[in-house]
């Protein structure tokens, strides 16, 4: 299943699926956020988790 998510940090809307293909593998994994590196979430599949950003928040500085 396809799940939407905004980084708490830097406002970006990420997109990523938590399917599993086994059932008996699965574990918990972390993504992060491909903009800033903020950990936006765990997720509990047997792969990690393929994430991509749907929109970037422009206004986001690198150094706050």
């Amino acid at each position: 299943m396809i799940k939407r998510v905004t980084c708490l940090k830097c406002g970006s809307v990420l997109e990523y699926d938590n399917r599993s293909v086994h059932e008996g593998n699965r574990d918990f994994e972390d993504f992060d956020c491909p903009v800033c590196g903020y950990t936006v979430d765990t997720v509990f599949t047997d792969l990690l988790p393929n994430v991509r950003v749907i929109s970037k928040n422009e206004n986001w500085d690198k150094k706050i």
